[in-house]
């Protein structure tokens, strides 16, 4: 129990960390350039040129605040989402005409893999969310010429959603922590879109919403395989 209770304490302490390092980036963006435009007059497209870099840090740090916020009440036993009914096949095509234009410029074939119809009922803006982002980071990790496939398949009581890729893959030791906030491998933070290492813990989050789990098997070099595993009503 003690050493549990010193591991919990260590990550509360690595999670503070974290916070106070992703919001500072933005915030030492726009003194710089704030401090860069006060030391002598400009002109007016230099002014609207530092304005812009601002407002686009701005951006930046409402995008981590929401993540945060979002993680928070996903963690809230009283919270409750609003289900709709519609058809997963139809819905996963839909993301997948969404994602085209971003995964041919990046040389990468998005297919989907789908028996049929499929009805469920889940919040389909946080379906959405997840999927988007589990295809973004697949479409960032995956080489041009590889391939990422949208797949489901169903049961009498449950539904799994699998993204799939055939990109440079995840070493064993960081796939337990692949869903902690702020978590990213070294191949992660090197990449052009390293983002925040929120996304997938959103992922979790909006699983664990839905009362389903979350799973990923990865090989190094041979591609990800990240699995939804979620009731078809969706009940939590």
């Amino acid at each position: 129990m003690l050493g549990r209770l010193e591991t919990a304490f260590a990550r509360l302490s690595q999670f503070s960390a974290d916070i106070a390092h992703e919001l500072r980036t933005p915030l030492n963006n726009m003194r710089g350039e704030l401090d860069v435009a006060l030391q002598k007059p400009r002109s007016a497209p230099e002014y609207e040129e530092i304005i812009g870099s601002c407002l686009e840090e701005c951006g930046r740090l409402g995008r981590i605040i929401d993540s945060l916020l979002f993680l928070a009440r996903s963690e809230d036993p009283a919270t409750q989402i609003e289900r709709e009914r519609f058809d997963l096949a139809h819905e996963l095509a839909n993301i997948r005409e969404f994602f085209e234009a971003t995964a041919q410029e990046a040389g990468v074939t998005l297919n989907t893999e789908l028996s049929g119809p499929l009805d469920i009922e889940w919040n389909r803006s946080l379906f959405q969310r997840a999927i988007g982002n589990l295809v973004t980071n697949a479409i960032g990790h995956t080489p041009r010429g590889g391939t990422i496939t949208l797949h489901a398949c169903a049961d009498a009581s449950a539904v799994a959603v699998e993204v799939a890729d055939t990109g440079c893959g995840i070493s064993s030791e960081h796939l337990p922590y692949l869903f902690d906030r702020f978590y990213r491998t070294d191949h992660f933070r090197k990449a052009a879109n390293g983002g925040f290492g929120l996304g997938l813990a959103i992922v979790k989050g909006i699983v664990e919403l839905h009362g389903g789990s979350v799973s990923v098997a990865s090989q190094l070099n041979r591609g990800t395989q990240v699995r939804l595993h979620i009731p078809r009503s969706g009940r939590r």
